[in-house]
């Protein structure tokens, strides 16, 4: 009975022994080794605002040192993830090197597409302290609704192969805003202004100036234009015609007092929140002009966002 009972004990023990083998030799099949390349990759910034269905499209790099030797090149590999955020966009890696939209392939795939270069065939063998350089374009339309979402996007590689030698080499958080970054007016769209009474002995003291407010939600540059409805005189120094025969009209930058370019645009920077463009304007007579009369001088205010 003994012998019976010890038996039993050691075919249990063999049985446990065998199981837990297996169970180590599974692991290790899809266990991928990590190391083989050394990177410093650039950082996103902590969010980008997009217009609604604006294009996307943010770059990012690195700069990778072979540790091992890839004797027939690094696989590209590439994972995007939406984390946050309702009706996310539809996020893209494009390839610059290729001139295509990098597949999405896991760890121990490889494709078409090599890291920081293109090859018709093979990738490119990089020896061991080989240096590869990388940039990739994050592409897409940005959503209609407004919001803010993030996604993850990493970058691995693989070596061609050897696909246990994989790993990610660059993970990123990119995480957008949607919203209309449009400025709108604060004041009417249209200003009438009155110059009151003068003759030619007080036009050269005589003038009046006007201030368009514009509203917008985030700081941005702008192309300042102001074009004139009748004829221009002198484009360069903002002088154009006016309804009355022989006076002309003369316009400024009030807070420089520089001529109005009607041919160049004004490059002004706008902040978050409200911005005044004002703009003076002054008669000036004709060289032996006798007019008299009333008269009318018509603009038009441009403002380019950039």
């Amino acid at each position: 009975m003994k012998i019976s009972g010890l038996s039993n004990i050691l075919k249990i023990t063999v049985r446990l022994v065998l199981l837990l083998s297996c169970s180590w030799f599974a692991q290790s099949a899809h266990a991928y080794i990590s190391g083989s390349m050394s990177c410093g990759n650039s950082v996103l910034n902590s969010n980008y605002t997009f217009e609604p269905g604006e294009r996307i499209n943010v770059y990012f790099s690195g700069n990778c040192r072979a540790v091992r030797v890839f004797p027939f090149g690094a696989g590209a590999n590439l994972e995007i993830t939406n984390t946050s955020g309702n009706d996310p966009a539809t996020l893209f890696v494009f390839d610059s090197y290729s001139k295509t939209f990098m597949n999405q392939l896991g760890l121990g795939t490889y494709g078409a597409a090599c890291l920081g270069s293109y090859q018709p065939v093979n990738c490119p063998g990089i020896p061991v302290n080989g240096v590869v350089n990388y940039g990739y374009n994050i592409t897409g339309t940005a959503p209609q609704s407004p919001g803010t979402r993030t996604a993850s996007i990493k970058l691995g590689i693989t070596a061609v192969g050897y696909p246990n030698y994989s790993e990610w080499i660059n993970t990123m958080t990119f995480r957008y805003t949607v919203a209309s970054t449009a400025c709108s007016l604060g004041s009417s769209n249209s200003v009438a202004l009155n110059m009151g009474r003068f003759n030619g002995a007080d036009s050269g003291s005589q003038s009046t100036s006007t201030g368009i407010v514009v509203n917008c939600p985030v700081p941005r540059s702008a192309d300042i234009y102001l074009v004139p409805t009748q004829p221009a005189v002198n484009t360069t120094q903002g002088i154009s015609r006016t309804t009355l025969t022989g006076l002309n009209m003369q316009s400024t930058w009030t807070d420089s007092g520089n001529a109005v370019n009607f041919t160049s645009p004004r490059r002004m920077y706008l902040r978050s929140g409200a911005n005044t463009i004002n703009v003076t304007f002054k008669p000036q007579w004709q060289s032996g002009s006798t007019s008299v009369g009333a008269f009318q001088a018509g603009y038009t205010l441009l403002i380019n966002y950039l």
